[in-house]
């Protein structure tokens, strides 16, 4: 029954007595899948250049004035922040919609004290006046009333402080204006209550653009804090696979040992942080005013909230249970395991430039990742300005010729034809291929981030293939990976488009199924769609991992015997197939062995990072740049961690994986006597029960 059963996934590979290692007689693969991945990459640089030609980076960072100008740059360098006129003319709904109607300036600061015009023309009246750029306070021949109620200049203000880079009121109690109780043009009491009410709708407006502009901000200020992350995380994670050379056996016990101490750390402080903010989590918030609330996103104050930390805490402990079953379950096969990883160790040994080799692919990856974000950015930037027409009053502009939230243009706006009105910038309305932009720009990260996976794990597979495939693994070619490397680039860059086109459909797929995910989240409560969209989501997780494990096995196959994609994909999966138990019992559990060993830098640098950002190291905080969200470095440098020590530990990975394949074929291949021996190493041999009858080999 075994043997139909093997049948079904072709005959066992024959003996070959000329075979001797990774094939030099080769042509080149998948052509046609190359020069669709070198147009792709035209493609892009064309994005690319539109974004460079339409992004205005700076306007995520600063806020726009009435006429579409942007503080804090040009004649307003000095001037960073925006001021309402009348922030009352912002309290009513329809503001998410059609913006604030009231003339706002950039200032260089935000009002200290509470002000308003009482009708005097006094120089000390004059100094006290916010006005439009162009208009000149101290001008004597311009009446101050005329600038006050044909709104070149701000009727009143009150003490305010930035917000999102806007002038927000700060009006905790009544609002004091000394004995005088003023209006607006509506003749509505300006009062706490007024304010308050428009800064909610100004929250909604701005929501958005504040977690950008925000992050937008940590990141440029913070700069050289993620490249010393990024830097310290690199010296971990090589200094981590230098000493799994040398001490695998200990590297790898001490890795399971500190993952738990790791799990069980943060099961601890998860729960005692949910412990310690129960019951007074919103105090810090409840501080604040109530304007400060709205314009305060969920996003800087999840760590504040007891119920982060819970969720946190129950999933450290749901990590710490699990692992802690898997490595009791698994004791047997850990020894296993790790002396397979040794073997591993050796190989990569005798290959000492394969420990250095990560960096090519990890500087390529992290040029198409800053390539990426900064065609997002200007992206997101890029867009014309939108301006519309304003009513000052409440009942409408009262006239024919302008209709309130009408596009108009600064230049032909005639203010004499109605007083009422006035044309103010609104927005920026982006180009409509923008979108399609941003999707291109985001495959384009997948295919090549994937491509550049995919370079590096063939050319270690053919390095690692190189020694096995000797008798004496002290005579291994001199230049292995040099000649592994010159063999990827020349015959199968194309079978690297193919595969890594495959794996960035479907992370493109699972990508758009979570936006939908999210649209129905704000439309529908249906729980049968969100269930249905929660299977195909995990789904398409379970099928990316499948193909990423047939592409891995496909690209040992093409580095050995230079197939094509879908003949080395189907070689090696048939070959795995046959075998499928020992791939299960020894390969996985090493896979899931150094996974631990990474998330362990990963986890430690990101622990470390929370602390350090978080302000409970002393003495750190101010040689830190200040921050709108502490979290925004932490997310950043432990994610590129995760990437970082992905690049270093995938070295053993691979070479794992191409020793495990190589020793699955030499076993079909040969049966260990005279004329078949075995090629692989005698520690190997022991720990997988073969032996070599009448061959002598050195180890």
């Amino acid at each position: 029954m075994e043997e139909e059963d093997d049948k079904k996934y072709g005959e066992a590979i024959k003996y070959d007595p000329e075979f001797a290692g990774p094939l030099k007689n080769r042509s080149c693969t998948d052509i046609i899948c190359l020069l669709l991945f070198l147009a792709f990459l035209v493609g892009w640089g064309v994005v690319t250049g539109f974004a460079v030609y339409g992004g205005d980076p700076e306007r995520l960072l600063y806020p726009t004035d009435s006429e579409g100008r942007v503080c804090g740059r040009g004649e307003f360098v000095n001037k960073t922040y925006l001021l309402f006129f009348d922030l009352t003319r912002c309290a009513s709904p329809k503001v998410i919609a059609t913006g604030c109607p009231t003339p706002q300036v950039c200032v260089s600061k935000c009002p200290s004290e509470n002000w308003f015009y009482t009708g005097g023309e006094t120089e000390a009246d004059r100094t006290k006046l916010i006005c439009r750029d162009n208009v000149n306070p101290m001008d004597t021949s311009k009446n101050v009333k005329d600038l006050v109620i044909n709104g070149h200049c701000a009727f009143y203000y009150v003490e305010s402080r930035s917000l999102a880079g806007r002038c927000i009121p700060i009006v905790d109690g009544a609002l004091e204006f000394g004995d005088k109780i003023i209006k607006n043009v509506d003749q509505e009491n300006i009062d706490s209550e007024i304010l308050t009410k428009a800064s909610h709708y100004l929250a909604k407006f701005y929501k958005t653009k504040e977690v950008a502009e925000g992050v937008f901000q940590d990141v440029q200020r913070g700069w050289w804090v993620l490249l010393v992350g990024f830097g310290v995380a690199m010296v971990i994670s090589f200094l981590w696979i230098l000493l799994l050379r040398f001490i695998s056996a200990f590297m790898i016990w001490f890795s399971i040992v500190a993952f738990l101490l790791l799990s069980g750390f943060g099961a601890y402080y998860t729960l005692n942080k949910y412990l310690t903010l129960r019951g007074t989590s919103n105090a810090t918030f409840s501080d604040m005013s109530e304007m400060e609330q709205e314009f305060s996103l969920e996003f800087s104050r999840y760590a504040e909230l007891e119920t982060t930390w819970l969720v946190l805490f129950i999933i450290t402990l749901v990590i710490l249970v699990v692992c802690l079953f898997v490595l009791i379950f698994l004791r047997k096969r850990i020894a296993i395991a790790v002396a397979l990883i040794g073997q591993a160790s050796k190989a990569v040994g005798s290959i000492m430039s394969t420990l250095f080799f990560p960096l090519v692919p990890y500087i390529l990856q992290l040029i198409f990742l800053v390539l990426f974000c900064g065609v997002a950015v200007l992206l997101a930037s890029a867009g014309k300005a939108n301006y519309r027409i304003m009513c000052k009053s409440e009942a409408g502009c009262d006239c024919p010729a302008y209709k309130e939230n009408d596009t108009c243009s600064m230049e032909t706006f005639d203010a004499a034809l109605c007083p009422n009105a006035s044309c103010q910038f609104f927005d920026y309305v982006e180009d409509p291929k923008v979108p399609w932009f941003h999707a291109y720009n985001l495959f384009a990260l997948f295919w090549s981030m994937f491509f550049v996976s995919a370079f590096g794990e063939m050319v270690l597979a053919g390095a690692f293939a190189s020694w096995y495939w000797v008798f004496d693994k002290s005579k291994v070619p001199t230049f292995a990976l040099s000649m592994s490397l010159g063999r990827t680039l020349r015959y199968h860059t194309g079978t690297l488009a193919f595969g890594s086109l495959i794996i960035a459909i479907v992370r493109m797929i699972r990508v758009i199924l979570e936006y939908i995910d999210h649209k129905v989240k704000q439309k529908t409560d249906s729980k049968i769609i969100r269930a249905l969209l929660c299977c195909c989501r995990c789904c398409l997780w379970c099928l990316e991992k499948f193909l990423k494990f047939i592409n891995r096995n496909a690209y040992v196959y093409c580095a050995i015997y230079g197939k094509n994609f879908c003949v080395s994909a189907k070689n090696a999966f048939s070959l795995i197939m046959r075998n499928i138990v020992r791939v299960v019992v020894l390969d996985k559990v090493t896979d899931f062995l150094l996974f631990i060993g990474k998330m362990v830098v990963v986890g430690g640098i990101g622990v470390a990072s929370f602390f350090i950002f978080s302000g409970e190291v002393p003495g750190v905080g101010p040689h830190l740049p200040e921050m709108n969200y502490y979290l925004t470095p932490v997310i950043i440098i432990t994610i590129g961690t995760f990437f970082i020590a992905s690049a270093f530990f995938d070295v053993y990975a691979m070479a794992v994986d191409t020793l495990f394949l190589c020793f699955l074929e030499d076993c079909e291949r040969n049966d260990g006597s005279a004329e078949k021996p075995y090629f692989m190493s005698k520690d190997l041999m022991h720990i997988l029960n073969k032996k070599n009858k009448d061959v002598d080999k050195e180890d």
